[in-house]
């Protein structure tokens, strides 16, 4: 004889099979939302990426959001700490450390393999780094060198770019002519680091210490200034637009050096100067009495640590960083690779573009990796302007920007 089940239990099965039922008919899968400051076209490059991504992985689906970069570091930063749903985030390195101290960044190496790690350029991987943790695969890597015109250096008697400091006052001299000058130098501080460092000076260490006011820096600003003051620079009074003039006075041929990074290849190469490719000259910023280097920078893919998935977060972001999507980027927009195996690519070996950046990444070097370092730009751009038009003594607006970088370190 069967065992008749209870009213009670009948009912239990019957709410199980149902619920069973239930889960089983609704569609499943993950949803990432994915943040990015790219350009028009980079924007589309990713969209692209993204669609072979989610062929790859068909549970997850991604919806891209583009923000301007100048509002996008705080709208991320205000998104996680107010509880949005925001899973990637495309990061100006000098914004990692800041992201880290607010506790808002998934700690990478908890969730990465190790190989995955070691397959990037160490260098591009030091600038997603603080306190021992990786925060970002890095998607961009840049640093500037010094392009230059060969033809103008030809008519100069030149037959190779510079290599110290005095060798680039001397060709500024040489193919500073009637309606030509030899060298573009800029107001903005980013673009004074490799003085800077040529001379033995510097802006924070890691460690804090601040050395815009010392002897070697002072001597970096004052061979910036000799170049404006002996008439080898722009002719003109101020920095007014100055990125536009910079690049649309070497994208004409009047100007023979100018210092930039490979976001600037694509629009010179369509340029009067330019129209041939092989005249255009890449090579190391000069090196100085105190040393050689460039800033690397660029940007890279970071997670919210609140992610509700991190683990597909990581999957989507290890594909957008991958030697694949790396190779590819690189042809479109001739950016440098941040996978090291992608720079064994045929086509890259033999592009001259990048072979003359990826000489600039042997001596190149991070910026201060501490929370403030993206704040130290705006006071030193504005005494750097100064100091250059001669408005501000040297010494004096080298102890106004050391001022400011106490108050903003709380030193």
């Amino acid at each position: 004889m069967k065992k008749l089940l209870a009213p009670a239990a009948i009912i239990t099965m019957l709410f199980l099979a149902a619920a069973c039922g239930q889960s089983s008919s609704k569609p499943s899968g993950v949803a990432l939302t994915f943040w990015t400051t790219t350009s028009g076209d980079e924007t589309a490059f990713f969209k692209n990426r993204i669609a072979a991504f989610e062929a790859e992985h068909p549970n997850v689906t991604v919806t891209m959001k583009q923000l301007p970069f100048a509002n996008a570091t705080n709208e991320f930063k205000n998104a996680i700490l107010g509880d949005q749903n925001v899973d990637v985030f495309r990061s100006d390195n000098t914004l990692i450390p800041e992201y880290a101290e607010l506790d808002i960044l998934y700690p990478l190496e908890s969730i990465a393999e190790p190989s995955d790690l070691d397959s990037f350029v160490p260098s591009a991987l030091t600038s997603t780094t603080y306190l021992g943790h990786v925060f970002g695969l890095p998607s961009v890597l840049e640093v500037p060198a010094l392009l230059y015109n060969k033809q103008l250096l030809r008519e100069a008697g030149l037959t190779h770019p510079p290599q110290t400091m005095d060798e680039m006052m001397g060709i500024a001299k040489a193919t500073t002519t009637v309606g030509h000058y030899g060298i573009f130098v800029t107001e903005d501080s980013y673009f004074a680091l490799p003085y800077l460092w040529a001379f033995g000076g510097g802006t924070v260490t890691d460690k804090r210490e601040i050395k815009i006011a010392t002897e070697q820096s002072q001597q970096a600003i004052a061979f910036m200034r000799k170049l404006w003051e002996d008439g080898l620079t722009q002719p003109y009074n101020d920095f007014q637009d100055w990125y536009g003039r910079m690049m649309n006075d070497f994208g004409e041929g009047r100007s023979a050096m100018i210092i930039n990074g490979p976001w600037a290849i694509h629009d010179l190469l369509q340029s009067n100067a330019f129209a041939d490719p092989s005249n255009l000259g890449i090579a190391p910023i000069p090196k100085g009495p105190g040393g050689q280097g460039s800033p690397i920078g660029g940007h890279s893919l970071v997670i919210n640590k609140y992610s509700e998935h991190p683990e597909e977060s990581y999957a989507l972001i290890r594909f957008l960083t991958s030697p694949e999507t790396q190779v590819l980027q690189s042809h479109t927009f001739r950016t440098l690779p941040t996978q090291t195996s992608a720079y064994e690519d045929a086509q890259l070996a033999a592009d001259p573009v990048y072979q003359g950046f990826k000489a600039q990444l042997s001596v190149a070097k991070s910026r201060p990796m501490i929370p403030e370092g993206a704040k130290l730009f705006r006071d030193f751009t504005s005494n750097l302007n100064a100091m250059l038009l001669g408005k501000e003594s040297i010494p004096d607006g080298t102890l106004k920007i050391e001022a400011a970088w106490k108050s903003i370190l709380q030193q």
